[in-house]
């Protein structure tokens, strides 16, 4: 007998082609449908999207309404979370699902309980560590719709592991959370049935009834009755059900189901849009920025102000976090939507930014005029890091002299300064001929070689000497270099050499530009393409040596299509600026980039290429929530994907979070990148990295596209356009590449958080009252002197850091900490602490599962191929 649990639910997307304030006014009154449907007994049980996003704004709004709530939920009527927002999988880090979950979790808990199940039914593919982060969030049964590939398995109930021994029970609702509404509006019963059973392993069948922002079917029962009339000799039985009730009747057959693993990124099944991971380019920078701030730098340097007795403010980091993870909905991580939405995303992300930016800089000071014997002009610099960073420092010194040093103790920093700019510092006044002399200051920006230890500071000190200060050197040699690399310009192109192994990489760097006749879901080409390879035969070359650094910057404009016509007839009438500067700074392997142009054209596709020099490539790596994976360079069904009945073509275009990478036995080549989610291996050898810098294009959906045939996405009856999609704006771009001997997972995101988390710093002086937002309010200093004391240290190399944050119960520290490799490693002496203290292991949300007793040199037993642990370190050390 198949038993069919029909499941009465409503997909809420939180926002889309319409904004969640337009979404929020249905949905109150939609709460109201589903308080009298359960009060009536018109359905047994109703699922609210797993999502409690939609429940916080509602309660916001209707806070008597919490106790109906909690009273459904309690009932197990109504079943609510675990998620804040249903999470894009690819795209954000680790730390933000969790984030995510344990927002959304504590939230529904507060209302009577969670639903502990990783529902995710329209995410644009499933990302190979969800099994780790469900178990370590006391999960272990899944479901999702898009991405399964039919080589995985041909069955809908599958067990979906991880290489550390992490597993959920899955199920794959293969024809959509909307299935169900055949129930609904179709009569022929047998018909409906064999879509619903097909690939089913199984009796118990999912059969989930709801849609987008769908009403309550008042009439489900009558439907559900009618259904068993029509099959009642077809051996299956309809009844009401919910997804707690279908797990437990699934996890009865968990030793037969079939195990597999990895991410599920193809379109077997439904569109999955490979390529969404560039759509907005500027929402998805400035979402890594605030993302890189939150775990890498202000939650750490919070701990570290506990300890001096700067309260750890949680409540103000959890209203950071729900404007950043408020922006992982699939739809709103995606870009895929309407220009007002993505005004909307823009300013939550900027509202984060501000939040988080803010709050280091109050820190940052608070600290620094509180130290041990301070004084005047001293400079204070900060590891937010749990292991020491020797690296070049960027920084403003603010001064009246116009020359000086910097000491460390009684030692001079080497340092350059780039660049000086005299000041005024008096009452501003509308005849500037009336300032004196004795209110101008000078402004050095500054960079130094600075070692730090881990989550601690340093603070230097400034010396005024008589004289004015040189500038770093312009040279007139198109050439940059340092004791591994060498960049020259020659002839419009960049051709490098690795002075360790003596080879040269001609036209190591280009910008290739292209058509883009997609939509905010999918890069498409245009139909009538141009291809233009952007050289920079007219660039303006200016070098700067310095004895920290050596830079090359190139200006000026490219000639570009001006749009998809102009690029059928090959018109070059759109101009685009530009400026690359390359760094490279003295004893790093990194070449360091930032790239800034004007775009001015539209609909077009513009991407970095780096030229690896190496042998034919078959796989390529990049980085996942907790590990990296292995993905092929040509995807198998590139020549047949119609005849495979796939739902796009599946070209090889990838997410990456942090990095990308390819080697052999000789060498490794990785390209890393601050905000830039999509590459791509391409050329004769496949041995070329492209980074996809930015699509531009002008519709939420299109239908009829060269990769994408068939309808549109997103709304298939009404083109919706998205002027704000093109950026015409100016855009920032950064990533820096590095080649090494031998891949080393660990070793690379090690490398990736030295370079793009900056080091806060501050500066005692009292003639620049604008170094930050915060500076021209006064601040008591602590009523005790500090100084920089040893924290926490991870000393195993082969380990990646992940966070450090503050236990629930506020007693102690939790450090999360994962193995990336593919090998087992040991977990002795792993982390050094100050003094001892007791220890012990803790699931993802702080819950005990193992006491180890006090340790100083802390041990935590073996990590699997891909392991996460949390190690709770109890404060008082």
């Amino acid at each position: 007998m198949k038993r069919v649990h029909v499941i009465q639910h409503t997909h809420w997307d939180f926002e889309w082609y319409f904004t969640r304030n337009e979404a929020m006014v249905q949905f109150v009154y939609h709460m109201d449908e589903v308080f009298e449907a359960l009060k009536n007994q018109v359905v047994d049980y109703y699922l609210l999207d797993g999502q409690m996003s939609i429940l916080d704004d509602y309660l916001d709004a209707y806070p008597e309404k919490k106790s109906e709530l909690k009273k459904w939920v309690k009932a197990k009527r109504l079943f609510i979370g675990p998620w804040y927002t249903q999470t894009d999988e690819l795209i954000v880090t680790g730390e933000s699902i969790i984030r995510n979950l344990s927002l959304g979790m504590k939230l529904a808990d507060d209302l009577g309980g969670s639903q502990r199940i990783g529902y995710l039914p329209d995410s644009f593919g499933q990302g190979a560590d969800m099994p780790k982060i469900y178990n370590g969030m006391d999960i272990h049964d899944a479901l999702f719709w898009r991405g399964l590939p039919k080589e995985k398995t041909s069955n809908r109930e599958f067990n979906w592991q991880s290489e550390d021994g992490s597993e959920v029970t899955t199920i794959n609702i293969k024809d959509g959370y909307f299935v169900g509404v055949g129930l609904i509006d179709d009569d022929n019963a047998e018909n409906v049935m064999k879509t619903v059973i097909a690939d089913a392993s199984l009796d118990d069948i999912a059969l989930p009834v709801g849609g987008d922002q769908r009403y309550v079917d008042y009439n489900l029962k009558d439907r559900i009755t009618l259904y068993n009339d029509e099959l009642k000799d077809k051996n299956v039985k309809l009844f009401e059900s919910n997804y707690p009730k279908l797990f437990e009747a699934v996890n009865k057959s968990k030793a037969e189901l079939d195990n597999i693993s990895g991410e599920f990124i193809t379109s077997s099944v439904s569109k999955i849009h490979r390529s969404i991971y560039s759509s907005r380019y500027d929402q998805k920078y400035l979402n890594d920025k605030v993302e890189r701030r939150m775990i890498y730098q202000l939650e750490p340097l919070m701990a570290m102000a506990d300890r001096l007795g700067i309260p750890y403010k949680k409540s103000l980091l959890d209203k950071i976090w729900k404007l950043i993870v408020r922006n992982h909905a699939h739809d709103s991580a995606g870009g895929c939507n309407s220009d007002k939405t993505n005004q909307i995303i823009l300013e939550r992300l900027r509202e984060a930014d501000q939040l988080s930016y803010s709050t280091v800089d109050y820190l940052v000071r608070k600290i620094s005029e509180s130290e041990k014997n301070k004084q005047a002009n001293d400079l204070t610099f900060f590891n937010t890091l749990p292991f020491a960073v020797k690296k070049n420092i960027h920084f403003k010194v603010s001064l009246k002299e116009k020359n000086f040093r910097i000491v460390n103790g009684n030692k001079p920093v080497d340092y350059d300064v780039v660049g000086i700019t005299r000041k005024y510092c008096g009452q501003i006044k509308r005849d500037e001929s009336q300032y004196e002399d004795k209110d101008y200051y000078y402004i050095f920006d500054c960079v130094a070689n600075i070692e730090i230890p881990a989550l601690q500071w340093i603070k230097l000190s400034i010396e005024s000497l008589g004289g004015e200060h040189d500038l770093v050197t312009e040279t007139t040699k198109n050439k940059i270099e340092n004791d591994t690399l060498q960049i020259e310009f020659s002839d419009g192109t960049l051709n490098l050499v690795n002075k360790k192994t003596h080879e040269k990489i001609e036209n190591f760097l280009e910008i290739v530009d292209d058509g883009d006749e997609g939509d905010t879901y999918d890069y498409s080409p245009a139909y009538n393409d141009m291809t233009l390879k952007l050289d920079f035969n007219d660039a303006q070359v200016k070098c700067n040596k310095g004895n920290q650094f050596q830079s090359m910057r190139l200006t000026g404009t490219w000639n570009l299509p001006v749009s998809l016509k102009e690029r059928a007839t090959k018109e070059l009438n759109g101009k685009i600026s530009y400026e690359l500067t390359l760094t490279l700074d003295k004893n790093d392997n990194l070449i360091k980039n930032h790239l800034l142009i004007n775009n001015k054209v539209k609909d077009h596709r513009m991407r970095v290429v780096f030229n690896s020099n190496m042998k034919t490539q078959k796989y390529s790596y990049a980085d996942t929530a907790f590990g990296y994976i292995q993905r092929p360079v040509v995807d198998e069904h590139l020549s047949d994907w119609k005849e495979a009945g796939l739902h796009e073509e599946p070209t090889s275009i990838y997410p990456m979070l942090h990095w990308t990478n390819l080697h052999d036995d000789q060498q490794s080549f990785t390209v890393m990148s601050k905000g830039i989610k999509e590459y791509q291996m391409i050329g004769t050898e496949f041995n070329k990295v492209a980074l996809t810098l930015f699509r531009s294009v002008g519709f939420l959906g299109r239908p009829d596209l060269i990769r994408r045939p068939g309808v549109a996405s997103g709304n298939q009856f009404t083109y919706i356009p998205t002027p704000d999609s093109q950026l015409q704006e100016e855009l920032h771009f950064k990533f820096a590449v590095s080649w090494d001997e031998i891949f080393e997972p660990a070793q690379i995101m090690r490398q990736f958080q030295t370079y793009a988390i900056s080091n806060p710093y501050y500066q005692v002086q009292g003639i620049n009252q604008f170094t930050n937002t915060l500076k021209y309010f006064v601040m008591h200093p602590l009523n005790k002197q500090l100084q920089s004391k040893p924290f926490l240290e991870i000393k195993n190399g082969q380990l990646i850091f992940s966070s450090l944050t503050e236990s629930k119960d506020n007693a102690g520290w939790l450090v999360r900490v994962y193995n990336p490799n593919k090998f087992k490693i040991q977990g002795d002496s792993i982390i050094k602490l100050d003094s001892e203290s007791t220890i012990s292991l803790t699931n993802f949300t702080g819950e005990l599962i193992e006491d180890l007793g006090l340790q100083r040199d802390v041990s935590v037993g073996k990590f699997a191929p891909g392991e996460v642990k949390t190690i709770r370190i109890e404060k008082g050390f």
